[in-house]
């Protein structure tokens, strides 16, 4: 017989043991993942208990009465006795209407006799004046005859409440055109200045509303109040001119007056 190597049979214990250990592992491993396969395998009911579903129980509180269709009866009592009828009401007695007073009757007294009207000279019968004769009839700037005798410097629009005055051709068709325009230009226009004067500036409106640029043609003594006034044209956009007129260009001359 050959003699065994110590060394060879501490080495062999040694892989002895190793596989032992390998093997433990792998059953414990094949364990656990058997129970967790159980888990999702395995009816819920057979790891809950359920409870026991209660009945519930319906009490009738009230005395005993007629058998009703699965309703909860209120307590109902036999009538014992006939209740008496209500009392009637006692009428009012009729109260007669108080007398009035014979109405009182006040004096008539006798009219005043109004005083005689004095005397009061008459004026004298307005004697016509002749017609004014000319090369051919032309029509005038009113609508009816006034007898005011006048210049025709043109016409006059706006002026009320400090607000600015356009003056123009006297005939020209359109107010309500320069009306307009002077709405457009006073939103525009910074009439609150420290100094007091009056700027007029004129300027041309084109056909398609587009105006020339505006120049002071009477200056008010203060440079600030000629810029305000004509500052209030930057921006402007005119409606164009009417139909009815027939120029090209309408001629504007525009007061700004500074007041405090």
């Amino acid at each position: 017989m050959q003699a065994v190597h110590p060394g060879f049979t501490s080495q062999r214990q040694a892989l002895q043991n190793a596989d032992g250990l390998r093997r433990t592992m792998m059953f414990s491993l094949g364990i656990h993942l058997t129970a967790v396969v159980l888990l999702f395998v395995i009816p819920r009911s057979w790891l809950v208990t359920e409870k026991p579903a209660t009945i519930p129980v319906t009490l009738q509180m009230g005395s005993p009465g007629e058998k009703t269709g699965g309703m909860n009866p209120a307590g109902a009592q036999p009538i014992q006795e006939v209740a008496p009828p209500p009392p009637r009401p006692t009428p009012l007695p009729v109260v007669p209407p108080p007398k009035t007073a014979a109405p009182i009757v006040a004096a008539k007294t006798p009219p005043k006799t109004p005083p005689k009207p004095a005397d009061t000279p008459v004026a004298p019968a307005a004697v016509p004046k002749p017609p004014i004769t000319g090369a051919k009839v032309t029509p005038g700037t009113a609508v009816a005859a006034t007898g005011a005798a006048g210049q025709n410097t043109g016409l006059s629009l706006g002026g009320g409440a400090g607000g600015t005055t356009a003056q123009l051709d006297a005939t020209f068709c359109c107010p309500a055109y320069i009306t307009e325009m002077q709405r457009r230009i006073e939103v525009r226009w910074n009439k609150n200045q420290q100094e007091i004067g009056e700027t007029t500036i004129v300027f041309e409106i084109r056909r398609d509303g587009s105006i020339s640029k505006p120049q002071v043609e009477k200056t008010s003594g203060s440079v600030m109040l000629d810029i305000a006034a004509q500052s209030a044209f930057e921006g402007l956009a005119l409606l164009p001119l009417p139909e009815q007129f027939t120029g090209n260009t309408l001629k504007i001359h525009m007061i700004f007056p500074y007041k405090r």
